[in-house]
């Protein structure tokens, strides 16, 4: 099995919405999903808000897929801090269930951490839900280190 990613195109949009909806389910039952899928998912149309970001420069959109079959998705931007200093922010990284654990998601985080250095950035962030202990695990496994933890109290029910 070849687990690979690249760089996607219009051609892969409606693959990537497909993903993205599963992405955005899987969300849900999630400790914090709620609110997440509120203030950082994507909202719809999910094909127009992909197609704009396939034209932003400051954007990567990956596509992960295994023997060229695509399981998985991601997005990272470049930020500018207050020092002037790059960092790169990972809105989403997403694996097909039945496709972890055989290279899509460790092809699609190598790309994002290729090209944010490439672009000069000071680190990469990806955001980890709290009771999402694989991915958190699988982000230490490839060098990552929480540096900062969201609280939230909910006020209305």
């Amino acid at each position: 099995m070849d687990a690979q990613a690249r760089a996607a195109t219009k051609a892969d949009v409606s693959e990537i919405v497909r993903l993205y909806r599963q992405y955005r389910e899987g969300l849900a039952p999630e400790r914090g999903g709620g609110v997440h899928m509120l203030k950082e998912t994507i909202g719809e149309p999910l094909e127009v808000a992909f197609d704009s970001l396939l034209q932003d420069d400051s954007w990567l959109l990956l596509i992960g897929t295994l023997d060229v079959v695509p399981l998985g998705i991601s997005a990272a931007r470049i930020e500018e801090m207050p020092d002037s200093s790059l960092l790169a922010a990972v809105d989403f990284l997403y694996v097909d269930p039945p496709a972890r654990e055989v290279g899509v998601g460790e092809a699609l985080l190598d790309q994002i951490v290729l090209w944010a250095g490439e672009r000069g950035a000071a680190g990469v962030d990806v955001r980890v839900l709290p009771g999402m202990r694989e991915s958190k695990n699988f982000l230490e496994g490839a060098g990552f280190s929480a540096r900062l933890l969201v609280m939230h109290r909910r006020l209305t029910r």
